[in-house]
């Protein structure tokens, strides 16, 4: 009978030092995670004057000897508590658009802006990101496109 206590004793033991373990003390709860009450804000991305839309650039080309991008067109937002946090979202199916005569581009450098011309963008690799403001014309060409800058 001695031995079916000391075996009980032990059990209830370890039983309680595994418990201490996981829990911190012999008898305590796990802690639940920390629930934030706060949401997180959101708002338009800025647009400078005389863009309309935001692009991400998938691809660039030459047909019959002008430039066509191949593009997504996109909407985005950004945290007003952190704005280094930015989601972009597809807003349209993915379309091809050639450029109006005398177009800007401009794309980043380190920390400037350089404009070069549309058929620079079939040869070269973007520095910062894919994502572009951008405006067109009534013909559905791009008059204007211009790199955005991300950290």
């Amino acid at each position: 009978m001695k031995y079916r206590h000391v075996s009980a004793a032990v059990v209830l033991a370890s039983a309680a030092a595994l418990l201490a373990a996981t829990c911190g003390s012999a008898g305590a709860s796990p802690k639940a995670p920390a629930r934030t009450t706060k949401a997180t804000a959101w708002k338009p991305c800025y647009l400078p004057t005389g863009y309309q839309h935001f692009l991400k650039l998938d691809s660039a080309k030459t047909v019959k000897g002008n430039t066509v991008v191949r593009v997504t067109p996109e909407t985005c937002k950004v945290n007003t508590a952190n704005d280094e946090d930015v989601v972009y979202t597809a807003s349209g199916a993915a379309r091809s658009l050639g450029f109006a005569p005398g177009a800007s581009v401009e794309v980043l450098r380190d920390t400037t802006t350089v404009k070069v011309a549309p058929s620079w963008l079939v040869n070269h690799k973007l520095a910062n990101s894919p994502y572009f403001y951008y405006r067109v014309n009534g013909k559905g060409q791009i008059t204007a496109m211009q790199e955005i800058y991300h950290p």
